[in-house]
């Protein structure tokens, strides 16, 4: 994950002409999370404010692995996905996700489109998404 972060960074200065705002997980303020979208990378075990909202999250993810609905899916995968901040519902989170455009998006800013739904499910073992899907409007399975 530690690359795709960085792959992300370089991605957002290339492609937005911006430099992405990046903190360590122990340094996002109630300031950020009042006035900003977060990009969280990492589980719920090395990153603090991930830790406080996965329990509010439709995704579940443990040590064990990651559970969506009824599907159950090993300790080698991961969740990517998009959701209204459960600490403010008004910005958003997105987990382990970067530009899902990322690596043909510099062409034309036509093709910077998300390639991804609402969530996915990685395995991390093969790097291919093995589920995805969208909310309903009400943000549940």
């Amino acid at each position: 994950m530690a690359a795709e972060e960085k792959k992300a960074i370089v991605e957002w200065r290339r492609q937005l002409r911006g430099e992405a705002q990046v903190r360590d997980d122990k340094d996002v303020s109630d300031a950020d999370i009042a006035s900003s979208n977060l990009i969280l990378w990492g589980d719920p075990g090395s990153n603090k404010v991930l830790a406080k909202i996965a329990d509010r999250l439709p995704v579940k993810w443990t040590a064990d692995g990651v559970v969506v609905g009824k599907d159950r899916f090993a300790s080698t995968h991961v969740p990517i996905l998009i959701y209204p901040n459960p600490l403010n519902p008004k910005k958003y989170v997105v987990l382990n996700s970067g530009f899902t455009f990322a690596d043909f998006g510099a062409k034309s800013n036509s093709l910077q489109t998300p390639k991804l739904p609402d969530y996915a499910v990685l395995n991390t073992a093969g790097g291919k998404i093995v589920r995805a899907g969208f909310f309903n409007e009400d943000w549940g399975m």
